[in-house]
């Protein structure tokens, strides 16, 4: 799995920095939330890396399936 993401190297007196990307839901996360990190498929890793595809064919949500989501709150008293 990998997630879009940008990064800065730390000059002078800022630190490196990382921030991770987000979209709204895809089906699978609708339920508990109103956006999700984008998850890059294996085919979309290096179009990121490279910048070979527009970004609105990146960062969008996934479709429905491909992620296990459990809402830790339904287990609780």
């Amino acid at each position: 799995m990998a997630t879009a993401g940008l990064w800065r190297d730390g000059q002078g007196n800022y630190p490196p920095a990382f921030t991770m990307l987000t979209t709204g839901p895809g089906p699978d996360v609708a339920l508990i939330h109103d956006h999700q990190i984008v998850v890059l498929q294996p085919p979309d890793w290096a179009a990121w890396i490279y910048l070979t595809k527009p970004e609105a064919e990146l960062l969008r949500p996934l479709p429905g399936g491909p992620l296990n989501v459990e809402n830790a709150r339904a287990g609780s008293a």
